[in-house]
């Protein structure tokens, strides 16, 4: 199989019950992992870009999160209405869905 396009990951970490971070598991992820995969698939499009769900991405306030790749844009607070979105928009449109972008932590306003 060649190598994909773009790549999406979806977290679908947990931790243990009324642990101060919120995981993706504990926002539905895996649910949304599957709509994605289950989308491409269904579109044709799951050898050129491909869901993955994975461990920790890292941020874990306000999730779930994601990430494309190559693109390094990430995605936090959206849900399985936004999938169908997400998809269209920027995994096959390249135009990042700008209301559901998590924030740059690194980014400062100085």
């Amino acid at each position: 199989m060649a190598r994909p396009e773009k790549l999406i990951f979806i977290c679908v970490n947990e931790r243990a019950p009324g642990h101060k971070e919120s995981c993706g598991g504990g926002h539905d992820s895996a649910a949304i992992g599957q709509a994605f995969k289950q989308c491409l698939k269904k579109r044709g499009l799951n050898h050129h870009i491909r869901a993955s769900m994975t461990t920790c991405l890292g941020p874990c306030i306000g999730g779930p999160h994601a990430v494309v790749m190559p693109d390094n844009v990430w995605y936090s607070g959206f849900g399985l209405d936004d999938v169908e979105e997400i998809l269209t928009s920027h995994l096959v449109g390249g135009k990042p869905v700008e209301r559901l972008l998590a924030p740059n932590p690194e980014k400062t306003d100085v």
